[in-house]
């Protein structure tokens, strides 16, 4: 019977010792496997996420070559003509023909739904109206046609000066043709402006002037377009249906136009909403930062292989570098406006087509000015600024500007040449 108990207890003591030393033996092969693997899976999620950052490079290379808001902005390839070589090719068999084209009969006291008004002065090289012009009628139905009035504005006070006087499109296609002649009460300002370089203060009596005349015709909007524009195929019908969206939106506040054409590179990561950007970011970095966390702490059977170095690397170079990456991409490429009509009180640019509603052209004409610091679209902008009228777009853009050579003179030329919709070339051929 003793031998028996010392039996027993000696087979228990093996058994603690066992269970110890297994015990002991499990710890080290853990701390051995610890040590060995999470080096490795460090290693691991570290490749991973470096080849998927990679590509994601190589990616926005690509998709992003075309959005002036990106890092990866290539103006070597981004200004392609997609879209506009074929509308120039449609305009210009449009002007081949105009001869064969007769002014639209109307009734008596016939009132325009539209009011196109074009204000060209002639610039060095090419003359870009005959296109605008072609442009905004080739393709027009009859109703569409007989739904606007075209009106040219020879802005130069010797309207010979001007290269399309001669051409004979100019006799057929617009609706009126306005011109400066000797004996009108501001002819000798304007010549005096023109003479002297006051490119400002013509550029706005031209405008005023042009707007007041298409006031006149009783049409309900008024479209101020420039004399180096472009128009896309069926702008009419789609410019009509925004117009339609934005009364339905502005039941209690006035707004001042509609835009057919804006310029994406102001439409980037301004620098006025960095603020807004940075608390975002960090609101990113926090969330999934910390449902790593949570999920390693609920997780702890499933996840104890994931090593809290893995989530240091994760939390502390990668989710900030595809951050950066977000905006490094462009805001036009990770965050494009949609299609169809958008406020557009701030960083809209420039002043090559704006729809104006019949209602707000009286109260406008009456604060403009000829103060010498202003462009058009600026004066535009700050009275829309002081009275708080809203301003809209169309998405995309109706309108593309393809005027390399600037009316303003050399200064210029620069700026013109990168007055661009790239949105407009994606419109199907």
């Amino acid at each position: 019977m003793p031998m028996l108990r010392g039996s027993r207890f000696h087979d228990t003591t093996t058994c603690h010792l066992l269970v110890a030393l297994s015990h002991r033996f499990f710890l080290c092969s853990h701390l051995s496997f610890k040590m060995f693997i999470e080096p490795s899976v460090s290693a691991g999620v570290f490749c991973i996420w470096s080849f998927l950052y990679i590509l994601s490079i190589h990616y926005f290379h690509y998709a992003s070559h075309r959005d002036p808001t990106s890092y990866f902005f290539d103006p070597s390839r981004a200004y392609e003509r997609r879209y506009s070589s074929i509308r120039i090719a449609e305009a210009d068999k449009f002007l081949r023909d105009a001869n064969s084209i007769s002014q639209p009969t109307r009734p008596q006291n016939w009132t325009p739904t539209m009011c196109l008004g074009i204000a060209t002065v002639a610039r060095r090289g090419e003359q870009y109206v005959g296109l605008t012009v072609a442009s905004l009628l080739a393709g027009l139905s009859e109703t569409e046609r007989n739904s606007i009035s075209l009106h040219i504005l020879i802005g130069n006070t010797d309207s010979s000066k001007h290269p399309i006087y001669t051409e004979r499109w100019i006799g057929t296609l617009p609706d009126r043709l306005l011109t400066y002649k000797e004996g009108d009460p501001d002819f000798e300002r304007i010549k005096l402006w023109e003479e002297g370089g006051w490119y400002r203060n013509k550029t706005i009596y031209d405008y005023t002037h042009l707007l007041k005349d298409c006031y006149d015709t009783g049409a309900n909007y008024v479209a101020m377009i420039e004399d180096d524009t472009l128009a896309a195929k069926g702008w009419l019908p789609s410019a009509l249906q925004a117009l339609d969206i934005v009364e339905s939106r502005n039941t209690n506040k006035k707004w001042i136009y509609m835009r057919l054409f804006y310029v994406d590179s102001l439409l980037g990561w301004n620098s006025e909403e960095w603020p807004g950007y940075l608390a975002w970011s960090f609101m990113v970095w926090a969330l999934l930062t910390g449902m790593m966390v949570a999920s390693r702490r609920a997780f702890k059977v499933k996840a104890r292989t994931i090593p809290t170095n893995a989530i240091m690397i994760t939390s502390c170079i990668f989710i900030p570098a595809a951050i950066a990456l977000h905006f490094l991409a462009g805001r036009q490429t990770v965050w494009p406006l949609s299609r169809g009509v958008h406020e557009m009180n701030k960083y809209g640019c420039c002043s090559q087509g704006l729809v104006f509603p019949r209602s707000i052209i009286p109260e406008f004409l009456e604060q403009t000015d000829l103060t010498t610091d202003w462009l058009v679209d600026k004066m535009v902008e700050k009275i829309a600024d002081r009275e708080g009228w809203t301003r809209w777009a169309v998405v995309p853009s109706l309108l593309q500007h393809i005027g390399a050579t600037s009316s303003k003179g050399y200064g210029f030329d620069d700026s013109a040449k990168t007055l661009w919709n790239f949105r407009f070339e994606d419109y199907s051929y």
